[in-house]
């Protein structure tokens, strides 16, 4: 019989294991004694999330077969590769960014497809002031009980106040950890509150930031807006050109997505949540390579040409000033041009003053393989399962990753912004009086449609355009081409602007809600570039559709995208509906996973280091597959 002796931070226990159990890895036996473990990867030694510090005894090793004893070591050891000596001891200390507080989950407009611990990034916590070490200087002593409580992840450093702390009288020292990137920093915890952090999801069109509970995980409130930056370019390219050709363009964009998108949103979210702007200790922001140096003031112009070099890909950390986000500005300086005021100023408000957290920044891979999708890789799951599987983020950049045995190839595709409405004739994004869904009559192709909000229809979002041509393709009313069918339909008419065009709505203030030719020209170019990436990445890895279990397509559409018609109108290019999974914002998904879990920065670094990059403007194939994806299906 072997013996297991396991402590927590708030609890310590013992566990007799019978001979026919010896066997079962260290997991295992944690899950049987009611401490399931982080094992986000299915227990394949693929990640850190069970790892354990071996205090005393020994362990054998599953992937050496080799005894470890606890002088040996030196690093944590992931339960999922150990089990107890028969008729051994052996004591382990579990952190608790190793315990099981949340299993996969759907929250709001997205889908945290892997389990997480509870250590987020801004915490407050308890020492017992008998662990305090009287010999040496108070701030270090505290550290070092902290420090050893965390088994080592990073340094921990004394920050400002600790001093006054030292004469402390009660039974614990309540003090606060925030996460600094290279190290936890220790202040005085001050009044008990409830603290929130924000995740971010910054992208080309839409910025979505989302209030969350750090205690407990919930979200307070959402909030979404355009994405100011497409005033001045509505792709990452054209910015990216602007900041080459005229420096300023830099501080105008930064201003732009900090000032004029980001800041009103935060603004949004404390009101929706009547919070007052302190109570925001944190930030973790996903977004691509591009969005994240714009709104970090750094200059992307060496991603527009070869070898499309990006300043830095790897985790980052800045404060709220750093991002022009924290100080409020009655005059932010003088424009260059008058059409500029826009983006140099920005009312005072008094709430944001002392506004400055920490940001996150999320780390990426490549220059157009960004922090957005190894969110996704994380969040859904997808690099710690056994089968083959594929991420399609249907946003402006159209980025896709295959999962296949132990690779992880990504490539990303000039989209554009159609399918999230932008630059269309009566494109807006999926809100309040946004038409979702459309269906068309057979014979007569007269619409039904679905409203958000049941109020008078102002638009279509991206959902009703792929419905539309879906079932205008299938209805007869368009060719393979996009064109306009000669029908008898009255909603068929030439636009003074929009040129040839369909009546789906009335709208209000007796305006039609129409889609042209042109903006179905622009979604069959969106779609072409997408599907001609799905095809050159799978050809790439010599496999074909039917080899892939899961597709999970994302984007800000949420779970709301009728899958079939995604596959009537071309875009998956030989998928069923049973391989698809809508997973929603899952580049909003690991933002609010790594707030809540500061363990998973390693996770995601470890993914952007695994993930091949694969250049689709250097295959042979691609241009030719895109020419063919430019028509609907039969």
């Amino acid at each position: 019989m072997s013996t297991l002796d396991f402590h927590t931070a708030n609890d310590r226990r013992s566990v007799a294991i019978d001979d026919a159990h010896e066997s079962l890895l260290l997991t295992d036996v944690l899950r049987r004694a009611d401490l399931p473990l982080n094992t986000r990867c299915g227990q394949r030694g693929l990640c850190d999330g069970c790892c354990v510090e071996l205090l005393s005894g020994a362990l054998i090793s599953t992937v050496t077969g080799k005894t470890v004893e606890s002088g040996e070591a030196n690093e944590p050891l992931r339960a999922c590769q150990h089990q107890l000596v028969p008729d051994g001891q052996a004591e382990v200390h579990v952190p608790a960014r190793s315990l099981l507080a949340h299993a996969p989950q759907v929250v709001t407009s997205f889908c945290a497809n892997v389990s997480r611990a509870h250590d987020p990034l801004w915490q407050r916590i308890d020492i017992p002031i008998g662990d305090i070490d009287k010999s040496m200087p108070f701030p270090e002593s505290l550290c070092r009980v902290i420090a050893k409580q965390r088994d080592g992840d990073l340094p921990v450093r004394p920050g400002r106040g600790l001093d006054a702390l030292a004469e402390f009288q009660e039974a614990c020292i309540h003090v606060t950890l925030e996460h600094c990137g290279d190290h936890w920093s220790v202040r005085p915890a001050g009044s008990q509150r409830s603290d929130f952090g924000v995740a971010v999801d910054v992208g080309t069109t839409t910025v979505v930031a989302t209030l969350v509970d750090l205690e407990n995980g919930e979200v307070a409130s959402t909030a979404s807006s355009l994405n100011t930056q497409t005033r001045l370019g509505d792709n990452v390219l054209t910015r990216i050109q602007h900041c080459r050709n005229h420096k300023r363009f830099v501080g105008l964009l930064q201003r732009a997505i900090a000032k004029r998108t980001l800041k009103p949103l935060l603004d949004e979210v404390l009101r929706e949540s009547n919070l007052s702007a302190d109570q925001i200790v944190c930030l973790a922001v996903a977004g691509n390579t591009t969005m994240l140096h714009l709104l970090a003031g750094v200059d992307p112009s060496p991603m527009g040409a070869v070898p499309f070099t990006p300043e830095f890909v790897e985790h980052r950390v800045f404060r709220a000033r750093q991002l022009l986000l924290s100080t409020p500005t009655t005059t932010a300086g003088i424009s260059e041009r008058p059409e500029d005021a826009a983006y140099s100023a920005v009312p005072a408000d008094g709430q944001m003053a002392a506004f400055d957290p920490a940001i996150h920044f999320l780390p990426s891979a490549a220059a157009y393989v960004g922090a957005d999708i190894i969110a996704g890789v994380f969040s859904t799951g997808m690099a710690y399962q056994m089968e083959t599987s594929l991420l399609v983020d249907m946003g402006t950049n159209g980025e896709i990753v295959l999962k296949h045995d132990d690779r992880l190839l990504g490539c990303a595709t000039a989209a554009g912004p159609a399918f999230e409405g932008a630059g269309l004739a009566c494109g807006v994004r999926a809100s309040r009086g946004a038409i979702s869904h459309v269906r068309l009559n057979d014979d007569s192709k007269e619409p039904d449609i679905e409203i958000i909000g049941g109020e008078d229809p102002i638009g279509l979002c991206g959902t009703a355009y792929v419905d539309f041509m879906a079932e205008a393709r299938r209805t007869g009313l368009i060719r393979k081409t996009g064109r306009f069918l000669g029908s008898p339909s009255q909603r068929l008419f030439r636009h003074a602007t929009h040129g040839q065009s369909f009546i789906v709505a009335r709208g209000s203030a007796s305006r039609p809600v129409v889609v042209s030719e042109a903006d179905i020209a622009s979604l069959l170019q969106a779609k072409a570039a997408i599907a001609a990436g799905i095809v050159c990445l799978l050809d790439r890895a010599g496999l074909s559709t039917d080899d892939i279990g899961t597709l999970y397509l994302a984007g800000g559409f949420g779970f709301h995208m009728d899958v079939e018609n995604v596959i009537r109108c071309g875009l998956l290019p030989g998928f069923r509906p049973d391989q698809i999974r809508l997973v929603g914002n899952t580049s909003l998904a690991g933002a609010y996973l790594a707030l809540l879990d500061s363990g998973v920065l390693a996770e995601m670094k470890r993914v952007s280091r695994r993930l091949e990059i694969v250049e689709l403007n250097l295959e042979p194939d691609f241009e030719s597959q895109y020419i063919d994806q430019l028509c609907l299906p039969e």
